[in-house]
């Protein structure tokens, strides 16, 4: 039996993505541990869905100044590196797969040291995310981000690791054209795990609590690069053609208290509902009290080369989607039929998009229903599973055939 170790510098579970490649990898009969660094009062070590869970306890704030120095100083890689070598002495593996990448530079300094191959699992554009967040932008975090060196050291890791998942295939293109081997590089997108996600109890005293005439549904993180002021600014002429109109928004974020300021100065709070973060297993329920679900990320670099999970949640449950012309959500809603695409970071394109489906429930209904075909016969989590199954396959046993065939 082959052993891998993933490292996350967050608690886990929760992490979709994670959770999904671990649980995969074990169902082909791979062991998993995952290596998990950051505050959590939970065991050391415990078992969840056949995945070992080992905590490695740290602060927030001591794993953030090791997170956010990452580009400048090896203080992460040499932290991630020691405790990745003993834990291998504890749970021997046969692969290292890191999350993210600032975690590179610490499960390639362990790997050389071990012997064992590096998987890196890149979950966004990190360096052009950097760009966007307020504590890398801002002092004192600006004085301490290079993003020329943080350019630099993605390629040298990029092109280091023994293989490279990206999320979209426009990530993948980006990575070969900063020099990655595209016969090291496969696709594992964050497509819906059908089972799991129905798995989830419907709360229908919730669902009939969100009913209204017409219904906005935002899921998700609250941040600058969500686009969520442009669902709010948006409102205004939504409610003018539509005055029953309501918009809710599941989640939280840095920008939370903005958004509510934002939502009395424009005068729509009655409109508009703040539910707050969420249980993952209530965000169903959620988005099928809706009648038309949202992406409105602003475009840039970093939404170009990522794509987010609720896109096909909403797909699934049978919703017509309204989403920014970022690459990757411009190009699968347009190939599946299944929303409208307005520009991002304009709340005009915006609102044209949802009054257009607010006064079409035919239209709607036929977005819905090819979503979610589409989810269960292209965008279905198994097939991702597959992909990931054989890039390891061909890592670690060498009478296998390397990923030539990764792409469907």
């Amino acid at each position: 039996m082959s052993r891998v170790l993933m490292i996350v510098d967050h608690a886990f579970p929760p992490d979709i993505r994670v959770e999904n490649e671990a649980v995969a990898l074990i169902e082909a009969g791979y062991e998993v541990t995952v290596l998990a660094i950051g505050p959590d009062s939970r065991p050391r070590v415990e078992v969840h869905r056949g995945i070992r869970i080992v905590r490695n306890r740290i602060s927030a704030q001591r794993r953030n100044k090791m997170r956010g120095l990452a580009g400048s100083l090896p203080i992460l890689d040499r932290y991630v590196a020691r405790h990745a070598e003993a834990l291998y002495r504890e749970f021997p593996f046969d692969a290292l797969h890191v999350h993210d990448l600032y975690l590179f530079g610490g499960g390639l300094r362990a790997g050389r040291a071990l012997g064992v191959p590096v998987v890196g699992d890149l979950h966004e554009n990190w360096v052009e995310a950097l760009r966007g967040y307020a504590w890398s932008t801002r002092f004192p975090g600006r004085l301490f981000v290079n993003f020329d060196r943080w350019e630099r050291v993605e390629r040298l890791w990029t092109r280091s690791v023994d293989r490279l998942i990206v999320v979209v295939d426009e990530a993948l293109e980006r990575n070969r054209e900063n020099g990655v081997d595209p016969d090291r590089m496969v696709v594992v997108s964050n497509t819906l795990n059908v089972d799991e996600f129905e798995s989830h109890a419907i709360d229908e005293a919730l669902v009939r609590s969100m009913r209204s005439p017409f219904h906005l549904l935002y899921v998700g993180g609250f941040d600058l690069h969500r686009g969520i002021d442009s669902v709010l600014d948006a409102m205004p002429a939504i409610l003018d053609q539509v005055p029953d109109a309501t918009l809710t928004l599941v989640g939280d974020g840095r920008i939370a208290d903005d958004l509510k300021v934002q939502s009395r100065r424009l005068g729509i709070d009655k409109s508009v509902r703040f539910e707050g973060w969420q249980p993952h297993g209530r965000l169903k329920s959620y988005m099928l009290a809706a009648d038309v679900c949202l992406v409105p990320h602003r475009r840039t670099p970093h939404t170009d080369a990522t794509l987010p999970h609720k896109l096909f949640q909403y797909m699934y449950c049978a919703k017509p989607v309204v989403v920014s012309d970022c690459k990757p959500l411009e190009r699968i809603v347009m190939q599946t039929e299944s929303g409208l695409v307005f520009r991002g970071g304009d709340p005009a394109s915006l609102a044209e998009a949802v009054i257009e489906l607010a006064n079409r429930t035919t239209i709607r209904s036929s977005m819905g229903t090819r979503g979610r075909d589409a989810v269960l016969q292209r965008f279905s989590w198994k097939v991702e599973a597959a992909r990931l199954v054989q890039m390891y396959d061909g890592l670690l046993d060498p009478d296998r055939d390397l990923i030539k065939s990764r792409q469907p």
